[in-house]
């Protein structure tokens, strides 16, 4: 009976201070922070695409020059250990639909595509405009997602937070002090969001460098961590 009595009386009492806690003056405000860090790493993907009439002959094709882009990237510098391979497919292509077609028109295969992508991710930041440039003379036609990065952001996250808790805190005392309201505690904290920015990477230079027969070189910059809090605090 004294046991029942007990857990009575701690969920009534919980459900008081809860109750209490949403009848207090708040005051609640939003804060962020963004700190920068050298970026350490590089990533992009060099893909082939080929098209032929068979699956063989368009494989046939891909390999030869998946092969010729790996061996110019590992020539130039980069390691085995530095790319895997990210996408590998092989479809057929159709016919295209005529604008007038008759009624016994039937869609067929006539062809293949094979396209064939590796994932680099690599320390060398130098090597970014030369790795581009070696991919296209070689063979690829598809680079996409070049950016610079963070190998582990993860890392960085704390002290983004710990900087948007602290920045919330002086933010909330200096409300106070100018509307002559006291803080009397936290009453909740919550993350709104986390974002990683890198530097973004115009591939337009690129084409033009290669047109001209030099290699652009790319600074890497600096990454940026963003941590945004809501608090909320009781005041009388």
């Amino acid at each position: 009976m004294k046991l029942l009595m007990l857990i009575v009386f701690v969920l009534f009492s919980s459900v008081s201070l809860d109750a209490l806690a949403q009848d207090v003056p708040k005051l609640t405000l939003s804060s962020s922070a963004t700190i920068r860090k050298p970026a350490d790493e590089l990533q992009l993907k060099v893909g082939i695409i080929t098209r032929a009439v068979t699956a063989e002959e368009a494989l046939e094709e891909n390999s030869l020059k998946m092969r010729n882009v790996i061996d110019n990237l590992e020539a130039a510098g980069l390691n085995k250990d530095d790319y895997e391979t990210s996408q590998f497919s092989i479809n057929p292509t159709y016919t295209p639909y005529p604008k007038n077609p008759p009624a016994d028109w039937r869609q067929t295969i006539n062809g293949y595509e094979v396209t064939n992508s590796i994932l680099i991710h690599t320390d060398k930041l130098e090597m970014a405009g030369k790795v581009i440039d070696l991919s296209n003379k070689a063979g690829a036609n598809s680079i996409s997602d070049v950016r610079f990065g963070l190998r582990s952001s993860r890392d960085y996250w704390t002290e983004a937070l710990s900087a948007a808790g602290a920045n919330a805190v002086k933010d909330a005392g200096a409300i106070a002090a100018a509307t002559g309201v006291n803080l009397v505690r936290a009453l909740s904290i919550s993350l709104n969001h986390t974002h990683v920015r890198s530097p973004q990477i115009n591939l337009d230079c690129f084409a033009k460098a290669g047109a001209s027969g030099t290699s652009t070189p790319i600074e890497p910059g600096e990454v940026s961590i963003e941590a945004n809090i809501t608090m909320v605090y009781e005041i009388n």
